[in-house]
């Protein structure tokens, strides 16, 4: 395999931009460094270009059960869209059946991945019934590559649903096991209660979505969280959340010496609940449900601030047909939408752009942070000589507007359909093989994604 060489463009990093050269052999990144000359390479010129390492979406679901149907996109699909948007790792998420244990839902996850992902991937265990067997598998896990095992407080419908006592015996054992428990937080008694009451009454259109998954079911179930684990000290991740005094609590928490880490997704940071008095409202059911203009506010702060350390998609698509399955109604429609492809243009655009968010610190929420919580690092999420050759090529200039006929995911709709997004990525490398060459996908290199482990 010749070597390759990409010259003149401008690196990007959490700390800073340079000129400077890269040389890749083989999978990894050999040199970075002004003016390296070698004979038998291919140079990629990067003029006036920026240069980033492989985005990492750590919030993805290809694939899994949803309310009688399954999301749209499998791990081809999927991470085809993902490497249109310059993710070249996704993380997903296991499903643990009835009965099943952790290591085999593990190994059922993996199978489905193998020789169809186009980007590496790696996984978080999810923990939805627990006992002292699975307790007792955590060890194990950990020993796979897998550090992080998620928690609902929500979902007591499908059974989905860990009690106080269930998430400090997890949080006590993935501690001993040196790993960290995330969790979807909200407080599913509170949902449910309200589903049920609203249902009662036919009132079921999509605004009710929102109403019965109020601000306030997040809050409490991040103060409950952070409480019980001060007792604890676990590290813990809170994925998706959506309200100011949520991420507040949380940040009172890191302040009490906890490892508490929070994420948020492009679109709490863009739709508020006005989008579910559209006519289309029920297509955008998403859990948790988008809040007030005043929280986005807040969450733009708070990621350039870094009080939210990632961004991640939830990347859970379906199509008009699986959305419309549901006749309109709230509790009978599947929850998810499709970000994967999206995540990065959207952040730039309505970040970067518009002077939210500054370059550098985009490029620690979507790279090097994820990395880093997640074992990965510096594998992933970095451009250094030493690490994987996972590399986007970003040319800043021009608009363009999303279309879901131009986007890669297995839906013909976009939430963002006709939003205005700047500059273009035009190349993507992963472990040093050109997969996107001047925004043109080189089939020849599909699927060869790896499962990447856990560095501890």
């Amino acid at each position: 395999m010749k070597k390759i060489l990409i010259k003149n463009g401008m690196l990007i990093s959490p700390t800073g931009m340079k000129d400077a050269d890269i040389l890749i052999n083989k999978e990894v990144i050999e040199k970075i460094g002004q003016g390296i000359e070698t004979d038998d390479v291919e140079i990629i010129d990067a003029s006036d270009q920026y240069i980033f390492p492989g985005f990492i979406d750590a919030h993805t679901h290809m694939g899994i059960p949803i309310k009688d149907t399954q999301s749209a996109d499998d791990f081809d699909s999927g991470t085809l869209a993902a490497l249109h948007g310059g993710v070249t790792t996704v993380m997903g998420f296991t499903v643990q059946e009835t009965g099943e244990g952790l290591l085999s839902s593990l190994e059922r996850r993996k199978k489905l991945a193998q020789k169809k992902a186009n980007t590496d991937y790696s996984f978080h265990c999810n923990v939805t019934e627990l006992n002292d067997s699975v307790l007792k598998e955590i060890p194990d896990i950990v020993k796979q590559g897998i550090i992080s095992f998620k928690a609902f407080t929500a979902y007591k419908d499908t059974g989905m649903q860990l009690n106080d006592r269930q998430i400090l015996d997890l949080l006590w054992a993935v501690k001993i096991a040196g790993g960290t428990v995330m969790f979807h937080a909200e407080n599913g008694d509170l949902i449910d209660f309200l589903s049920e009451k609203f249902i009662k009454y036919n009132k079921t259109t999509p605004l009710y979505h929102g109403l019965s998954r109020p601000a306030e079911s997040e809050i409490e179930a991040v103060w409950r969280i952070t409480t019980l684990n001060q007792f604890i000290l676990c590290p813990i991740y809170f994925v998706h959340l959506t309200t100011a005094e949520a991420v507040q609590l949380a940040g009172a928490a890191k302040e009490r010496k906890q490892s508490v880490y929070i994420e948020t997704c492009p679109q709490y940071l863009i739709f508020d609940k006005s989008i579910y008095n559209k006519e289309s409202g029920h297509r955008f059911i998403a859990s948790p449900p988008f809040r007030n203009k005043r929280d986005i506010d807040y969450l733009w702060q708070a990621v350039q601030q870094g009080t939210i350390d990632t961004v991640g998609t939830d990347h859970c698509p379906f199509t008009i047909e699986q959305k419309d399955m549901g006749s309109g109604l709230f509790h009978q429609t599947p929850n998810g939408l499709a970000g994967v492809e999206t995540m990065f243009p959207l952040l730039y655009t309505e970040g970067v752009k518009k002077d939210r968010l500054s370059l550098h610190r985009l490029i620690s929420l979507i790279s090097e942070e994820p990395a880093r919580l997640f074992g990965l690092y510096p594998q992933k999420g970095a451009l250094l000589e030493g690490s994987d050759a996972d590399i986007v090529i970003f040319n800043p200039e021009g608009q363009s507007k999303i279309s879901a006929e131009n986007l890669h995911s297995n839906t013909v709709w976009s939430p963002y359909e006709n939003f205005d997004v700047s500059g273009e990525i035009t190349n993507v490398f992963l472990r040093g093989k050109r997969l996107i060459k001047n925004g043109r996908t080189l089939k020849k290199n599909l699927k060869k994604g790896k499962f990447v482990k856990a560095l501890i």
